[in-house]
Parts: structure tokens; C-alpha cells; sequence
């Protein structure tokens, strides 16, 4: 059936329960209304396809309601000009869905992370594959790129409201995720990750006083000559079969592996990160200026001042051959992998239990700003690239600054009220009062 059409006639079309009817328009050639069954009307063209020999196609305009006649027929002649010019506005339909399908999270986040190889660190990446496995491929990797929205990733976020840290963490990938697919012409528009709130932080900053410092060297001192237990969380538990033949093994402690010992008594003098201890190069040290180059740190290239102890506690480790490592792994010509477990039975053993590796880091600030250095300084001796990053010691420097004020403010009120001078405290247990 054919005549021109107008809204009066869409409305008259009656639907047919056995089939779709059309009516066709006379003033735009091939397009038209279709009723379906259901009643439901919308707007199609046919028209032949250009390169597919006359092959028929029928391209969906719109539904009638949200488009008008008017709106309708206006796309239908934009479309026939483009089908005149060689283009198949049906098959390109159908690619852009298909593409739209293909291009899920899960298949393009791989190669977000295979992009970043050569701009971002090691460890960094590996952080960015396990926020991926274990919290968005789960959620998000079933749907296309283009169809995330913001209010997805706010259900992610939202749903790791016990973990803030790692719920802020996941975002902060997402939106760097979304950012390098808009770079790429995989999506345009708003990044769907911008508008999720992150939840506030509290940063940890424990620091171990005079007497946990010491506790920590009495326990590592064990456990370099006689052997800790493994740490509670660490220890596997007895099975029948180890109870029979209990007899038959050894279950005293052994001495640790001194390598790993060196190394956290490293990371004990420095305040360095674990992994700028354990990759440290025989090359990157000075011996004669005290130094060392750190060339891929969390701050880029890093250059460090070493206190004596830590030089001293190089120069004593073997080299070994064919390893431009100070500290060793078991594989031959890499470095030790890791010190946690001896860490978690050394803090263990020390009654220090929640205490974590990085916070020997704040410890040596807070050393540090007791004997009245600048954050300055202290920013320089940890390697941080700015001084924001030094800043949150400030209280710390508050600390020590009330503390010499109550001494002196406590030792001329002593010299008024008595009218001579107090008598000198021993200077050895006043520097530790100080540090604590």
C-alpha cells in the first residue's frame, strides 16, 4: 500500500496478528511505516544495497511516538543521499553493534595493561593485573566499553565499602582505563569513572618508638643466630600424619637466610621501600662518597645519602658471581623476591604485631625530625619526589618542637624558682627521653 504519509494515517493503520503490515510513503522512495503484530509502529527503509548487487536491506529509522513524520522522513532522504553516494547505513548499523559487542572490558583490558609497559613500573602494572582480576573483569568485564556507565562503576565502588583503600584504587584504574580507550577511538564523551566520589583516607602513619626499635633488633638478632618460629598466620597446621612421625623430624627453628636478614636491617637503617632494598645493584654504590643511584624508584630516578651502619652492612655481603645484586635471590642473577615472611616472624617475636614493613619508613622520618632536621632533608634521605609527600611528617616536627620547649621552659623555671641550676641529667637516657 502506498500513499504519503502523515501522522493521521499512522495512527489509522490497523495491526495484523499474523504478520507485519507497511504502508509505504509516494514523495521519499523506500521509506515507510511498519505495524507490527503487537501494535507497535516504527520507521524503516528499504532500499537496495550498493555493493551487494541489488541485495535488498532495510534500515530501522526510529520508533513512531519519540519520532515524528516529519523527523522520520527529513533521515530517510539523509540516508538515500548517502546510499547514492556508495554507503550501506544498514551494514554499518549492524558492524557498529557488532563492534560494540566484541569490544567488552574484559577483551580490551589486557591491552591497557600490554600499553603500559613501557610508561609505567613493574610493580605498578602487577598491581593494576590484580585490581583488574579480582574486582572489575568480575563485575564489568562482560560489558562493551561503550555501555559503562557511571552509575557501574559506582555499584563496584560502593560494593568494596569495606576495603577503601582498594575501592579508591579501582576507580583510580578506571579512570585511566577509560581515558586511554577515549585516546584510542574506542568511546568518546564523559569518562564514566570521573564522576564516582572516592571514600576518604586515613593515612597510616605508625612509628615505632625507642623500645620497639629495640625489640625489633633483639628479635631479628634471633632469628639471624638461633631461628624464629614462622609468624601465626604462617604456621601450617599439624596433621595426624606429622603427630605419628613427630619423632622422625627436627622442629626447632633454624636460623634465617642471612641475605634477607641484611636486607631488612637495610630497610631498618634507611626508611627505603622494600623493593629499592631488594633491587639494589653492587653498581648503583658509591663506597668512597657514601651514596647510591637508585634508577627506577616509586620517584624516578633517586639519589640517596647512606649512613654508616647501612654502608658497612654492604660492604659485608658476599658478591656473587654472575649477580649484580647485593641481596641475592635463590635463581640465579636475580634478586631476593621477598622479606615479608621474615618480617612477619621478627615483628612477631618483637609484639608487634600490625606493624607493617613501610612503617619503619615513617619511623626514620620521625627519627629524624627528633633530632631537629628539616622535612627538607628528610624528604631527600627517603627519596620523595616532592615535598608534599614529606609534609605529612609535619607533626611530627610539632612534637619535637613542644618537646624542647617543655625542657628548656622546665629548666629555667627550675632556675627561678630555686635560684640555681638544676642538676645535669645523664645525656645518654635524656637523648632516648627526647627520641621517644
Amino acid at each position: 500500500m502506498r500513499e504519503k504519509i502523515t501522522k493521521r494515517k499512522v495512527d489509522a493503520l490497523k495491526p495484523n496478528p499474523a504478520k507485519d503490515e507497511f504502508l509505504w510513503d509516494t514523495e521519499a522512495k523506500g521509506f515507510g511505516v511498519r505495524v507490527k503484530p503487537s501494535g507497535a509502529r516504527s520507521f524503516v527503509l528499504s532500499y537496495y544495497a550498493p555493493a551487494l548487487h541489488q541485495k535488498r536491506r532495510r534500515f530501522t529509522i526510529g520508533a513512531y511516538g519519540p519520532v515524528t513524520v516529519e523527523e522520520a522522513r527529513k533521515q530517510a532522504k539523509e540516508l538515500l543521499a548517502r546510499i547514492a553516494a556508495g554507503q550501506d547505513p544498514a551494514l554499518e548499523a549492524w558492524e557498529e553493534r557488532r563492534t560494540i559487542r566484541d569490544e567488552t572490558v574484559q577483551a580490551l583490558f589486557p591491552a591497557y595493561l600490554e600499553d603500559g609497559v613501557v610508561l609505567r613500573r613493574e610493580s605498578t602494572l602487577a598491581y593494576y593485573e590484580s585490581l583488574g582480576r579480582l574486582y572489575v573483569l568480575p563485575s564489568l568485564g562482560q560489558l562493551p566499553v561503550a555501555r559503562v556507565t557511571t552509575n557501574d562503576i559506582l555499584k563496584l565502588h560502593r560494593s568494596l565499602k569495606d576495603k577503601p583503600i582498594t575501592a579508591n584504587r579501582v576507580v583510580q584504574l578506571m579512570r585511566g582505563f577509560f581515558y586511554w580507550l577515549a585516546k584510542r577511538g574506542f568511546l568518546s564523551g564523559e569518562n564514566p569513572a570521573s564522576g564516582v566520589d572516592r571514600f576518604p583516607e586515613k593515612p597510616r602513619e605508625r612509628f615505632l618508638t625507642v623500645a620497639e626499635m629495640g625489640r625489633l633488633g633483639e628479635a631479628l638478632r634471633i632469628a639471624q643466630t638461633i631461628g624464629l618460629p614462622a609468624a601465626p598466620q604462617h604456621r601450617k597446621p599439624t596433621s595426624t600424619k606429622r603427630i605419628r612421625n613427630s619423632g622422625m623430624f627436627g622442629a626447632d627453628p633454624q636460623p634465617s637466610n642471612p641475605v634477607a636478614v641484611a636486607a631488612l636491617r637495610l630497610l631498618m637503617l634507611t626508611g627505603w621501600r622494600e623493593k629499592e632494598a631488594l633491587t639494589l645493584r653492587w653498581d648503583a654504590v658509591d663506597f668512597s662518597r657514601g651514596m647510591v643511584i637508585l634508577e627506577d624508584t616509586k620517584a624516578g630516578r633517586s639519589t640517596r645519602a647512606l649512613p654508616a651502619p647501612a654502608l658497612a652492612l654492604i660492604a659485608e655481603q658476599p658478591v656473587q658471581e654472575g649477580c649484580p645484586y647485593v641481596f641475592p635471590g635463590k635463581v640465579q642473577g636475580k634478586p631476593l623476591q621477598e622479606i615479608q615472611r621474615l618480617w612477619y616472624a621478627v615483628r612477631a617475636a618483637a609484639d608487634l604485631e600490625g606493624v607493617r614493613l613501610h612503617d619503619l619508613r615513617h619511623t626514620v622520618a620521625s627519627f629524624a625530625l627528633s633530632q631537629g632536621h628539616s622535612l627538607y632533608l628528610i624528604g631527600n634521605l627517603l627519596g620523595h619526589k616532592d615535598q608534599r609527600s614529606t609534609a605529612r611528617y609535619a607533626h611530627f616536627a610539632e612534637d619535637a618542637r613542644k618537646t624542647l620547649a617543655d625542657n628548656v621552659g622546665m629548666h629555667i623555671d627550675s632556675i627561678l624558682r630555686s635560684g640555681k641550676a638544676p642538676q645535669a641529667p645523664d645525656t645518654k637516657q635524656e637523648q632516648l627521653r627526647l627520641v621517644r
